[in-house]
């Protein structure tokens, strides 16, 4: 599981849309669909129900939306601490 994948994974939960959400991340709609396909198949589960050109998060999607969220706000914290180390 990379940052990457996860920062994938949570801009398509914002936007629900493959195409908007790699147009806001700035990147092809088929790599972001290859990110995510290979993060589900890592976790074994599919993160979103697909439904034509719809799409629902899972119940297992919710649960990884949380944690990125902690996730995301760990690596902004452990940013500004080095930052504040950096400045003595």
């Amino acid at each position: 599981m990379e940052i990457r994948q996860l920062e994938y994974f949570a801009a398509i939960c914002q936007e629900k849309h493959f195409t908007r959400a790699a147009e806001k991340l700035n990147v092809t709609q088929p790599t972001l669909s290859h990110q995510i396909k290979a993060l589900e198949d890592e976790l074994g589960v599919p993160l979103f129900d697909r439904i034509g050109k719809k799409i629902a998060i899972t119940e297992a999607g919710q649960l990884l939306l949380k944690h990125c969220g902690q996730v995301f706000n760990s690596l902004s914290s452990a940013r500004e601490e080095i930052s504040e180390l950096q400045k003595i």
